[in-house]
């Protein structure tokens, strides 16, 4: 089975468990934006994170349903208000939620959506803190972003961590947990996920400048213009290439005059992958250890 094969068969695992949430939220219009984010998925990443954790510690996948539908949530939640936040119209070639309910909604939906990750998550009161810190990090990294916190790329990995690596690291740490791991175990694999999380995170601002719109399904060099910080946008800042340049170029001008960058961004990308790989070094050799491995080269070489 390749990674996007299993990606698949997890994400249906996943989805499972997240139909029953769906019933009983009102008003009706709130139910029909918090199903609207649920069912605005991606590859489910995370969730399946999750479960080869638990398994790479000798669990079972379907025991670690729940703890990967609660990461999930989380997820969904800080893409609705990433979308508020950045005023963005689309997500994954789709209407945004405070496009099509108004910001009002949309900030309600991300309360919702959180909650019932909290929910699912209290079956097992050891994964409690784990989510709690992936909310608090990531509210952190909301805000970085909105004071111009990354600068070098010292600050952006600090950056990069809080905002995408987090989540990743809390997805393994309660896959283990749920899978029995012991504390080295589930330390690692949370390390591992960390470093997933920030290549996933260096990736997606490749992506960024590189892509087409309707390949990815959402703005392409939103972060240039929104003065977010992106890995590629401050290597070139430093390597004394002008904001103001960049931001006349089309896409393939941009890709020309930041090639460097690009080029450094993506042996960045590897590196935490490869720091990734060896956090879980300590761990018996096993099917899921190894498309943990896998799923870390499938992160930096997506094309969306």
């Amino acid at each position: 089975m390749d990674i996007e094969q299993l990606l698949a068969g997890r994400a249906d695992m996943v989805d499972a468990e997240l139909a029953s949430l769906l019933i009983d939220i009102k008003p009706p219009e709130l139910g029909a934006a918090v199903g609207y984010a649920i069912a605005s998925k991606g590859k489910r990443i995370r969730p399946a994170l999750v479960t080869l954790a638990a398994e790479a510690v000798g669990g079972k996948a379907e025991d670690a349903s729940f703890a990967a539908a609660s990461i999930e949530l989380i997820h969904s939640s800080s893409l609705v208000l990433d979308d508020v936040i950045d005023k963005s119209d689309k997500r994954r070639g789709r209407e945004t939620i405070h496009k099509k309910w108004g910001t009002d909604l949309a900030l309600l939906t991300v309360q919702i959506l959180a909650a019932l990750s909290l929910k699912i998550a209290s079956r097992d009161p050891r994964l409690m803190n784990a989510i709690a810190d992936s909310l608090f990090y990531m509210g952190e990294g909301e805000a970085m972003e909105l004071v111009d916190y990354a600068t070098d790329k010292k600050s952006y990995i600090d950056l990069a961590f809080r905002k995408t690596g987090c989540l990743f690291g809390s997805a393994a740490e309660v896959g283990s947990l749920v899978g029995g791991g012991d504390a080295r175990q589930v330390a690692s694999l949370r390390e591992c996920g960390n470093h997933i999380g920030i290549a996933f995170q260096v990736r997606d601002d490749i992506l960024d400048c590189i892509s087409k719109e309707n390949e990815l399904g959402k703005p392409v060099r939103k972060d240039l213009f929104m003065g977010r910080p992106s890995i590629v946008v401050i290597d070139a800042l430093n390597s004394g290439i002008s904001l103001d340049t960049m931001m006349k170029c089309n896409n393939g001008e941009l890709m020309h005059i930041v090639s460097e960058s690009i080029a450094r961004a993506e042996e960045l990308a590897r590196s935490e992958v490869e720091l990734a790989k060896s956090h879980i070094s300590i761990l018996d050799e096993s099917i899921a250890k190894s498309k943990l491995e896998e799923l870390g080269d499938f992160i930096i070489s997506r094309s969306k």
